[in-house]
């Protein structure tokens, strides 16, 4: 438990010299931002944390939860349920007011089943929270299938009856950019070790300023079209 509360921290919270820093506060911020606001509309929510895992946001939803279900692989010994890729999931439908999918998306094969369990499990009005990655490099988990446009995370959720409450880029194009370039550093030092892992160090240090500033410059509308991570709050709508 120690061990995961560790990377939990190291990944929610990371310190300012860490390669993924201002990107992970970023994306924290707007996970707090948009659950306060769906704890605002709902009290003593059932969440289904659908491809969970360590759990990084669980603890964000504070009190406001009557159950907390983290569903994964077979290899993710932190879930509380276990599943096949192509497999529905065990459990009724209409059964949760929230799931959340945190940087699931792009490693799913079937998302039209994903998309459909997602409905499936959702009672009436129920919301999904979704971030996936709009521009990255890939990244197995164990694999890595797709990258979206905000126009086409807006066709995917009408396609599949969810109705868009909002819709948050993070990261802009700026600083992707500069964020890019900072995990080809870190993969490097991370292979050549010992002196070029403490020379990383400074050097992301500085990028995070970097990325800062560089975001503050970009317009939004450039940020709306084009981000390295889109989170999405929906509301499950229709009938399919």
């Amino acid at each position: 438990m120690k061990e995961i509360e560790k990377k939990i921290k190291q990944q929610v919270y990371p310190p300012v010299w860490d390669p993924c820093h201002y990107l992970n506060v970023k994306l924290r911020k707007t996970y707090e931002e948009f659950i306060a606001e769906l704890l605002n509309e709902k009290n003593k929510c059932s969440v289904l944390d659908y491809g969970c895992g360590i759990k990084p946001y669980k603890h964000l939803f504070g009190d406001g939860i009557a159950e907390y279900i983290g569903a994964d692989l077979e290899s993710n010994l932190n879930s509380d349920v276990t599943f096949s890729p192509g497999e529905k999931l065990p459990f009724e439908n209409d059964r949760f007011d929230v799931i959340i999918s945190s940087q699931v998306l792009e490693h799913v094969q079937d998302v039209e089943h994903y998309m459909n369990e997602c409905y499936r499990l959702l009672k009436p009005d129920g919301i999904l929270l979704l971030s996936t990655h709009g521009t990255w490099q890939y990244h197995a988990s164990p694999y890595d299938y797709y990258r979206w446009t905000r126009k086409g995370l807006e066709l995917l959720m009408e396609k599949h009856n969810f109705e868009i409450i909002k819709i948050k880029p993070v990261l802009g194009q700026l600083a992707l950019t500069s964020q890019l370039r900072l995990n080809f550093y870190t993969s490097s030092a991370n292979n050549f070790g010992g002196i070029a892992k403490i020379l990383l160090l400074p050097v992301s240090f500085i990028y995070q300023f970097k990325m800062m500033l560089e975001d503050l410059i970009t317009p939004e509308r450039v940020k709306e079209r084009d981000s390295a991570i889109f989170v999405l709050m929906t509301k499950k709508s229709g009938r399919i």
